[in-house]
Order: C-alpha cells, then sequence, then structure tokens
C-alpha cells in the first residue's frame, strides 16, 4: 500500500510541477504580447509610416493580429486559474503526508475535476521534471520538437 501512497504522492507532484510551467508558458506569452501591443501604440510607427507607409500599413497590420491573440488567448485569466490549481495542489502535497493512500487518490480525483485548461505538449515536459527530481532518469520521456520548444517557453 505504501507503494501506491509513493505514486500518488509522485502524481500531486507532477500536476504541481504541470501547473507550474504551464504559469510560466502563459506569463511568457502574456509578456510579449502586452510587448508587441504597446511597440504597436508607439510613436515609432507614426516615424516609420512618414518614410515607409507602405510597411508602417503592414506593420500595424501584423501588431493587431497579436493584439487580437491577446484578446483570444487571455493569458492572464489562465495564469489566475492555473495559479490556484497550483495552491491547490500544494496544500493537497502538504496533506499528503498524514492521508492513507485511498483518501489521496479520492481528494486527487476531486482535485482534478476543477483543473484550468491544459497545454498538452507540457504534459511530457512536467512529467520529465519530476522523474529528475526523484532521481529515475530511466523513465524519462523522449519529447518530440514541439514539447521541446514548448518546454523551453515553460
Amino acid at each position: 500500500m505504501e507503494s501506491d501512497k509513493d505514486r500518488l504522492q509522485i502524481e500531486l507532484r507532477y500536476a504541481q510541477r504541470f501547473c507550474q510551467r504551464s504559469v510560466r508558458f502563459y506569463r511568457r506569452i502574456q509578456a510579449t504580447l502586452t510587448f508587441i501591443s504597446m511597440l504597436a501604440g508607439s510613436s515609432s510607427i507614426a516615424a516609420i509610416a512618414a518614410q515607409m507607409p507602405l510597411a508602417a500599413t503592414w506593420l500595424l497590420a501584423a501588431f493587431s493580429i497579436f493584439g487580437i491573440l491577446n484578446f483570444t488567448l487571455r493569458p492572464a485569466e489562465k495564469i489566475a486559474a492555473l495559479q490556484a490549481d497550483l495552491r491547490k495542489y500544494a496544500a493537497l502535497i502538504t496533506k499528503s503526508d498524514d492521508l492513507d493512500a485511498l483518501t489521496i487518490q479520492r481528494l486527487l480525483h476531486e482535485a482534478r475535476q476543477s483543473d484550468a485548461e491544459e497545454i498538452e505538449p507540457l504534459r511530457a515536459v512536467a512529467f520529465n521534471d519530476v522523474m529528475l527530481e526523484i532521481d529515475e532518469p530511466e523513465a524519462l520521456i523522449k519529447l518530440t520538437p514541439m514539447q521541446k520548444l514548448i518546454g523551453a517557453l515553460a
């Protein structure tokens, strides 16, 4: 039964690490989109428009697409939801030492019911993080190029 408890504690840590990686990913997306939106509103575009009107038009079109992405993705909302999940899993990890495997499993199942949206390619990255934390390098999952890219961003 103790091995079940250990496995469940690893699952809790994996869920927590997944949330941490997701928050970091969305923060970087938010920072990039905010920077681009601020750049679009700067006077440098007006200066370029006087010299190269066609290039300025294309720049403004590109900047407006990034603004639309920011509005569509809503990274701040996702960050808030993921941070709530992060706190939820941290509390479960703290309680898990005093609980039996069945109780941990029930609480983990309840916690997963209200999880925020997930970034699927980050799952393997978070799993690998936890396997390295518990010194199990033979359990690492081979990452695809997309997972490596998103892992680098997160």
